[in-house]
């Protein structure tokens, strides 16, 4: 994946950086005047380059302040390296003695540079810098071209490089910890949006839970009725079906069970429990069927009949089967029902009557 050359830079640290150029300037333009007094006192042609030197330096420095000022913080980085690289080679052959201390000059644009740059350009600026520091001791120790200066001015600006680069060095310090500040500053600040952001968080959550909690409460209810109206809606259901199945007694030992409308499985087993509970509950020896209702009766309901008549034998009572209409009779002869065992009468007061002459 391919790296940025440059750091994400935000406006402040761009403003950090334009006020590092001007100042690094400044310091640096100090110790230009130094030497360009040095050269208008002693006039040789060492102090004369030497203040030269200083002085394009200041220059280069102020271009890479306007650059960066003009948005071109790549191209102001690089110009600030190439000038300190640059004017440390030049200082060392100038100042021989003091090349230990001018090779200084790609190490304070590498520190400078550090907070800006990122990915392989900062690597490629640090081998640049570490064989700029090796090139200007050898031009240090190899080369004179320029005759030496008195002593006590070499121990001058010896002092002067000492306090440039300490100058610069400490600006270098003061600037990250501004940065660092604000760094820290903007942690503070995410670190309280996050526990503001989390304390809403949690009373979203507590007011979901509630609302949840009411819903499971609501649906808890609702399930509760539904079971009391489904428990309600059976006991009508067995209500409904004892009503249509209903069992009179009509004499101390006759019953009288009519049955209206279609037969299925389920009503036919209806009917035979009902029957067979009214008998053994009332001990009656007659139980009299009237279909008059039943619109038919096919091969199914007619051996549930049959087998009600033989559970009720068992239980010592003796059924009779009326209302058999005219279609239904036909009906049965056409399906080979046997009812010769059975009792049958025209019609519910013929079947009374036999049961009382029986009696």
């Amino acid at each position: 994946m391919h790296e940025p050359f440059i750091s994400t830079l935000s406006l402040g640290q761009v403003r950090q950086f334009q006020r590092f150029f001007l100042m690094v300037a400044g310091i640096v333009g100090v110790v230009a005047i130094v030497a360009t007094i040095s050269a208008l006192i002693w006039q040789t042609t060492t102090l004369i380059a030497l203040m030269i030197l200083d002085w394009v330096l200041v220059v280069g420095l102020l271009q890479a302040w306007a650059q960066a000022r003009s948005g071109q913080v790549r191209v102001s980085l690089m110009t600030s390296f190439i000038a300190l690289l640059l004017y440390g080679l030049a200082g060392a052959v100038i100042l021989p003695n003091l090349a230990g201390l001018m090779a200084f000059g790609p190490v304070i644009a590498i520190v400078a540079m550090l907070p800006f740059l990122s990915g392989p350009l900062l690597r490629r600026l640090l081998i640049i810098a570490w064989i700029a520091v090796i090139v200007t001791m050898i031009l240090g120790s190899q080369l004179r071209l320029f005759p030496p200066v008195p002593d006590e001015l070499e121990m001058l600006f010896q002092f002067a490089r000492v306090l440039e680069i300490s100058a610069i060095l400490l600006l270098q310090l003061w600037l990250f910890h501004e940065r660092l500040i604000l760094v820290i500053t903007q942690l503070r600040q995410i670190n309280i949006d996050l526990q503001r952001e989390r304390a809403s968080l949690q009373e979203r959550v507590a007011e979901r839970t509630a609302e949840l909690k009411q819903a499971l409460a609501e649906v808890e209810r609702q399930m509760a009725e539904q079971s009391r109206l489904l428990a309600e809606n059976e006991r009508q259901r067995e209500l409904i079906r004892g009503l249509s199945m209903p069992v009179l007694p009509v004499g101390r030992a006759t019953l009288v069970m009519p049955l209206v409308g279609e037969l299925d499985d389920d009503r036919i087993r209806l009917a035979q429990s009902t029957a067979l509970q009214a008998i053994d509950q009332t001990g009656a020896r007659h139980l009299v069927l009237d279909i008059t209702g039943m619109p038919f009766v096919d091969t199914m309901v007619a051996a549930g009949l049959i087998k009600l008549v033989q559970s009720a034998r068992l239980l010592g009572a003796e059924v009779t089967l009326v209302g058999v209409r005219p279609e239904v009779a036909q009906t049965m002869v056409a399906l080979g029902v046997d009812l010769a065992d059975v009792a049958t009468a025209a019609d519910l007061a013929s079947a009374l009557r036999r049961e009382r002459v029986g009696v």
